[in-house]
């Protein structure tokens, strides 16, 4: 990059496309900042990059990417003209701005990526992937626009690729995805990304990417290959590849026998790191005793902390936990809200839990036959406490006239579920000679 930019536009370079870490973006469009302030021709190219398309986590800015895109081309940056184009602003005082043709800056981008520039690189690549070829210079018919289509992505492919070779994170990204997904004319093969992925590893910073190289792992059942990656981004201090790993270990799948003692210690690890769905996943375990004592006021503390950070599902956790009192005081007030919000969400939530406040009218105003219609939706769903709670309505004739043989047979179900309250309710009934239900005699 030396060969074309100042020290100063290609350490922010550096920073913004040669490093998968956040924190070092702001400092990278400083530096591009500073650039542009030099007149730097090239400069403005990658800084309305940044206003235009959001790179450096920049706020997309299109007056200040216009601005910066029509300067650029003034100081003669074939690169600021194809980036217009790219960005359709390739008009108007932005296009008289130009000395020459968008073939000639094409030609002069080209020429610094033959010479191995490594965002020349990207840039020809995009060139062709997104059809700007097609549509600028090669205008081809019906006929001929598949075989320009494939022709025009093998080249995008290519240039990604050389890109990538020198580090070049987005380039990485978009060689990797088309061959993953097969798009804009380039043939899907799974298979073959990752294995060309694997030979970047040590040429480019893919911390991004090592999540979506579990998944596509365990997809096609290469296990061994799956943990290798989450392991290795244990090491690098991915968050998001300790929670993988963790739930391969909870759930005793995928390549691993079951220890959930070791699941509940890389979800902490993850948690402790700031993962939103490693306190979630670690206030599960507490919650439930998986590896652990059951500790209600840790699974409490992890769900508030997973929610606060942005896990929206521990709301379903810490519903139950205001209604059932663990980890705090029982609050049906809190579980309703909790509840109320994942509905309005279009997510999961207890209906065993909403229907049972319906029915007694607790934390929200009463509506037996909301509260009936909502246990038996997750009595069919399998909930074990929603026939516990069916019961007590006919046993107890809440909003339905008694009905102990209804009763009776909702305990049942519950029993078989599990729920040791059950069991205790069966207790107080017996069967006739006739074969009908009837309450023991006190």
């Amino acid at each position: 990059m030396e060969r074309y930019y100042s020290d100063i536009l290609c350490q922010g370079l550096r920073l913004i496309y040669f490093q998968a870490d956040p924190s070092g973006f702001a400092e990278g469009v400083q530096l591009l900042e500073k650039a542009v302030a030099l007149d730097e021709p090239h400069a403005f190219y990658f800084l309305a990059r940044c206003y235009g398309w959001g790179d450096g986590n920049v706020k997309v800015n299109e007056k200040r990417a216009k601005k910066l895109s029509k300067r650029g081309i003034e100081l003669g940056s074939d690169l600021c003209v194809l980036g217009a184009d790219r960005m359709d602003i390739l008009k108007g005082d932005i296009k008289n701005a130009m000395t020459g043709t968008l073939e000639e800056a094409f030609q002069g981008v080209l020429s610094m990526a033959k010479n191995g520039e490594p965002m020349a690189q990207y840039a020809i690549g995009l060139f062709y992937f997104w059809g700007d070829m097609l549509l600028n210079f090669q205008k081809p018919s019906k006929e001929e626009f598949h075989k320009y289509e494939k022709e025009n992505a093998a080249q995008a492919l290519k240039w990604f690729r050389l890109s990538a070779e020198q580090g070049c994170i987005p380039a990485f990204r978009n060689a990797f995805n088309s061959v993953r997904n097969g798009v804009n004319g380039v043939t899907k093969d799974l298979e073959e990304a990752l294995r060309w992925a694997e030979t970047m590893d040590g040429k480019v910073d893919m911390r991004d990417y090592y999540h979506s190289f579990i998944l596509e792992y365990q997809s096609l059942k290469r296990h061994a290959d799956a943990i290798r990656w989450c392991e290795r981004g244990i090491q690098d201090g991915v968050s998001v590849c300790a929670v993988n790993l963790g739930l391969v270990y909870l759930y005793g799948d995928r390549g691993a026998a079951e220890d959930d003692a070791k699941a509940l210690q890389l979800f902490k690890t993850a948690a402790e790191a700031g993962d939103e769905y490693g306190s979630y996943n670690a206030g599960r375990c507490y919650y439930h005793g998986w590896g652990t004592e059951i500790d209600y006021n840790e699974a409490f503390r992890c769900f508030e902390q997973a929610l606060q950070r942005g896990h929206q599902n521990s709301k379903r956790y810490l519903a139950q936990c205001y209604f059932w009192g663990r980890g705090t005081w029982p609050d049906y007030g809190r579980a309703v809200q909790m509840m109320e919000k994942l509905i309005r969400e279009k997510q999961d939530y207890p209906k065993e839990l909403m229907g049972y406040c319906c029915l007694h009218g607790e934390g929200i105003a009463a509506d037996t036959a909301r509260g009936k219609r909502l246990l038996e939706e997750a009595a069919q769903a399998g909930s074990g406490q929603a026939w516990m709670f069916l019961g007590d309505m006919y046993d107890k004739a809440v909003g339905v006239p008694e009905n102990i043989p209804m009763a009776v047979s909702c305990y049942q179900k519950a029993s078989a579920k599990k729920i040791p309250e059950a069991s205790q309710a069966l207790e107080r009934y017996k069967k006739t000679l006739f074969g009908k239900w009837k309450r023991k005699e006190s």
